[in-house]
């Protein structure tokens, strides 16, 4: 079989009930020129049993990991598998549409330069779909305007020479798409492709929903989002310090935000204290 251009790459752990729709919806892509890569990460249930129905498909490739990895190693064991110019990661819980691919790789291909395409979730873009950004654009926009990065990776696109540049997910729980969003974003453009590509199925099950019901993720994340601004030449001293500012208002808020309506003000405050947060930030957050 001839090399395929692009790689989707299908991690998946206890999915029994949504592969069977995920496989589906990428061997029906209208794009020719792909391979499935299936990566389980030790299922329980019956999930291999049915991806491996659909093995006599040629694009098919069903593998197994010995032990449980977890979500992001388990990411970058499919990338070691895959030998397609660009890497699109699907869910085992989500769906692409039949046209997806062919968008997506179209302007990777326009677009060299752009280690990254996103599809967004917005309707009303600066200016019309697909278009570049260049490392200082998508930082200053992420930091002081409307983010480009807040997806994740099924609705992604990478070029693989990038993602093995920067080493793949670092295997951070809870921000390893971000974390590498931003250090992709760094060094090479951004491609912002169109919403509605990919629909993400929402079930009590999935990574988002459990993550929800743990507070610290916010510290996490804001953690991150602090760690990687304070590295950056991209923008301007200033710059940096009033993001910086908005950073601790925006984490402050959420913090207060999570006690009062669940009624943990104790939590809150302990995350408070472990983010760093002064006194000050909490009378900024409560004047807000």
């Amino acid at each position: 079989m001839k090399k395929p251009l692009v790689s989707v790459l299908m991690t998946a752990y206890n999915r029994e009930d949504y592969i069977a729709e995920a496989i589906e919806s990428v061997l029906a892509q209208t794009m020719q020129g792909l391979e499935l890569v299936i990566v389980d990460d030790g299922s329980t249930d019956h999930t291999v049993d049915i991806a491996r129905r659909y093995t006599d498909d040629p694009r098919v490739r069903l593998h197994f990991n010995e032990k449980n990895l977890g979500d992001y190693p388990n990411r970058n064991r499919a990338a070691e598998l895959a030998v397609g110019r660009y890497l699109k990661y699907l869910d085992a819980d989500d769906l692409i549409y039949p046209h997806a691919l062919a968008v997506m790789v179209e302007a990777m291909e326009k677009w060299p330069i752009a280690a990254l395409g996103l599809s967004w979730n917005v309707t009303d873009p600066p200016q019309p779909y697909p278009f570049i950004s260049s490392p200082a654009a998508v930082y200053r926009a992420h930091y002081l305007g409307r983010s480009f990065l807040g997806v994740g990776p099924s609705a992604a696109i990478l070029r693989r020479d990038a993602f093995e540049a920067v080493g793949g997910f670092t295997g951070r729980q809870f921000i390893g798409d971000s974390e590498l969003w931003l250090k992709l974003a760094a060094r090479w453009p951004l491609l912002s492709l169109p919403p509605a590509l990919i629909w993400w199925r929402r079930h009590e099950g999935q990574q988002m929903s459990i993550e929800q019901t743990r507070p610290e993720v916010l510290t996490i994340r804001y953690r991150l989002e602090c760690e990687m601004l304070e590295s950056t030449t991209l923008l301007a001293p200033a710059e940096i310090g009033l993001a910086l500012a908005r950073l601790h208002h925006r984490h402050g808020r959420k913090l207060l935000s999570f006690g009062i309506r669940n009624r943990r003000l104790l939590t809150a405050c302990r995350l408070w204290k472990d983010a760093g947060l002064s006194w000050g930030d909490l009378f900024r957050a409560l004047q807000r």
